[in-house]
Formats: C-alpha cells, sequence, structure tokens
C-alpha cells in the first residue's frame, strides 16, 4: 500500500508551526522531558487551531475513524487525527516502547488506565484493574508513557475530534491489547 506524504503546509498555518515547534523540540534531544515539552506544544495547537484549517475541517466533514495528518521524515514521529463517534472505544492496549499523546479538539473522551495486578510469570495472560479514568474534553492532552495499559472511550453524541501523537509507528513496535474478560494477551 503506497502512503501519500502529507506536508505539514498542507494542513494549515496552526498545523504548520506546530510540526515545526515539535520538529525543533526533537533536534534538541530525546531525553525524558520530550514528551512534556510534547505535551505542551500539542495542547496549544489544540486552542489556537481555528474550524477552517484543513485538519480540523477534514476531519470534521469526513469523519474518519483515523487518519495520519503527518509522518516526520527525519524523526519518525506520527501525528493521527481521528473522528470519535459517540459509542466508540477499544479495549485495553499499550503502545510498546513509544510514548503517545491523546488531545481533544473538540468532544470529549475518556481514558481509563489500567495496572496490572498479576506477576506477568504466565505468558499471553495477565490480570487488570483500573488505576484511573480521566475525562479529556477540548484541549486537553495527556501523554501515556512506554508500556502504561490504557482503553479510549468516546462521550459526545455530536463526536469528537482527537489528536494521537506517536512518538514512533507503531505498526513497527511490538505492543499488545489486554481482554479484561478473559485475562488473554494478545499481540497487535
Amino acid at each position: 500500500m503506497a502512503i501519500q506524504q502529507v506536508t505539514a503546509t498542507d494542513q494549515g498555518v496552526t498545523f504548520a508551526r506546530y510540526i515545526e515547534e515539535m520538529r525543533a523540540a526533537w533536534a534538541e534531544g530525546r531525553d525524558v522531558s520530550l514528551a512534556a515539552h510534547a505535551q505542551r506544544l500539542l495542547e496549544a495547537l489544540l486552542r489556537e487551531a481555528p474550524t477552517d484549517e484543513a485538519w480540523v475541517e477534514g476531519l470534521l466533514r469526513e469523519a474518519p475513524a483515523s487518519r495520519e495528518l503527518y509522518r516526520d521524515p527525519q524523526y519518525g514521529f506520527v501525528q493521527m487525527g481521528h473522528f470519535h463517534r459517540l459509542g466508540h472505544s477499544n479495549t485495553p492496549h499499550d503502545h510498546g516502547p513509544c510514548w503517545v499523546l491523546y488531545g481533544v479538539y473538540c468532544g470529549a473522551i475518556e481514558i481509563t488506565t489500567y495496572r496490572r495486578t498479576d506477576d506477568g510469570s504466565v505468558p499471553g495472560h495477565a490480570l487488570l484493574e483500573v488505576k484511573e479514568t480521566v475525562r479529556l474534553t477540548p484541549g486537553v492532552v495527556r501523554p501515556y508513557l512506554p508500556g502504561e495499559i490504557h482503553a479510549t472511550r468516546a462521550l459526545d453524541p455530536a463526536g469528537s475530534v482527537v489528536l494521537r501523537f506517536l512518538s514512533a509507528d507503531l505498526d513497527q513496535v511490538e505492543r499488545y491489547r489486554y481482554d479484561l474478560a478473559t485475562g488473554a494477551v494478545s499481540r497487535v
């Protein structure tokens, strides 16, 4: 499958500035503060982007479950856009060695974070309990660090525009889904 390269400027002025600032942050180094710095940049984008900017218009008009908005050719980070309809949810999962930011442009989602209560000694099996549940509303961004298990659920009857920043291409890393009912763990 061919992937069409989308440039940041195709998405609008505010988005292009966000990508420029994100690239500068990555150029400074990938230490433990990078996720927090990236969180502030994404929060600014969500606050400042007008509804007529290309990425916003496209997500609202076409309501795609998932769309790649930008992939950085040098640093490898990926900016995804999503339209989550009321009732959209996913099973608990992790992003392996990657960290991820979830942010809401409009609407609301809920993210539940889980902790393992088993010792990890049984391959392909995990026992989870809820650690916390947070509600993300417009302008709110939450980081999920490597290995954190979480699940999302859309809350807004009109749907929600959600941005998901990936520190790397998730299709290239080992990550897992967790079945709460059976305890089964499966590789994504």
